[in-house]
C-alpha cells in the first residue's frame, strides 16, 4: 500500500512534469513547416540550417533580423512521431 509520502512525490513529481511542458518551447504546423515558438530565442533570418526553427509572432518584441510568424496562421501543435504515424496511415 502506498504511503502518504509516497502519494506526496508522486503529486510532486506530476506538478514537475506538468509545469515543465507547460513552459518549455512549444512546436507547432506552420504552413508545410514546423516551428518552435519560443520568445526567448528566435532564428536569424537568414538561418537555413535544416531544423525546426525558433521562432516568434510578436515583432516589436524581437530583435531585428529574427525570424517571426503571423500568429493568425500557426497551425495545431506538433506531437511528434505521435503526428508522422498519424499522417503515414491517412496516406
Amino acid at each position: 500500500m502506498l504511503s502518504l509520502e509516497d502519494l506526496i512525490l508522486i503529486g510532486i513529481c506530476i506538478s514537475i512534469g506538468f509545469i515543465g511542458d507547460k513552459l518549455k518551447p512549444q512546436e507547432y504546423h506552420y504552413g508545410n513547416n514546423i516551428v518552435i515558438v519560443y520568445k526567448k530565442y528566435q532564428c536569424p533570418i537568414y538561418c537555413q540550417v535544416d531544423h525546426f526553427h525558433y521562432v516568434y509572432f510578436d515583432s516589436t518584441l524581437i530583435e531585428s533580423g529574427k525570424m517571426y510568424i503571423d500568429k493568425d496562421k500557426l497551425g495545431e501543435k506538433y506531437k511528434g512521431e505521435k503526428d508522422e504515424k498519424t499522417k503515414k496511415k491517412d496516406t
